[in-house]
C-alpha cells in the first residue's frame, strides 16, 4: 500500500531554469508546497529568487534525475503532484552522445517515476518543449 501524498505539494523538476522557476512562483502565489529539484547543469540558482521567499513552503534539492537520493526525497516529502519539466535539451548533445541524452531523459523520467509511485504520488504532469526542431520545414503545418 503506497504512503498518502501531501495534499498541496508539488515536486518540480528542472525548477531553477526559465519555465521551472515561473511554475514555482505561480504553485507558491496559489499556496502550494513546492520542493524544488534541479542539478542546475541548465537552470540557475538565482532563478529562484523569488521562490525562496516564500521560506518553509518552498524546499530546494540539488539533485539529478538520475541519483540513487532522488527516490529518499520523494519519500520525504511525498508530493500529491509531480511536475516533470527537467531535461537534456540541447540538441547538440543528443547527437554527439545519444547515450547521454537517452541516460539523462529517459532513465532519469524511470527512476522519478519508480519514486513517485513508491511515494504515492497521485499526478504526474510531464512537458516536454517543441523547440529542438529546427530548420526550415517543407510544409506547414509542422
Amino acid at each position: 500500500m503506497s504512503p498518502e501524498p501531501v495534499p498541496g505539494s508539488v515536486l518540480v523538476t528542472g525548477a531553477a531554469g526559465f519555465v521551472g522557476s515561473h511554475l514555482c512562483d505561480r504553485l507558491l502565489a496559489e499556496n502550494r508546497r513546492v520542493i524544488a529539484v534541479d542539478d542546475l547543469s541548465g537552470g540557475r540558482i538565482a532563478n529562484l529568487a523569488e521562490a525562496r521567499g516564500y521560506g518553509k513552503e518552498f524546499s530546494f534539492e540539488h539533485l539529478d534525475l538520475r541519483a540513487d537520493g532522488l527516490g529518499a526525497v520523494l519519500d520525504r516529502h511525498r508530493p500529491e503532484v509531480v511536475m516533470h519539466l527537467a531535461a537534456q535539451a540541447s540538441v547538440g548533445v543528443s547527437t554527439k552522445d545519444p547515450l547521454f541524452d537517452a541516460d539523462v531523459n529517459v532513465l532519469g523520467t524511470i527512476n522519478l517515476l519508480q519514486g513517485a509511485v513508491r511515494a504515492g504520488t497521485r499526478k504526474i504532469v510531464y512537458s516536454a518543449s517543441g523547440g529542438t526542431l529546427y530548420g526550415e520545414p517543407r510544409r506547414l503545418p509542422v
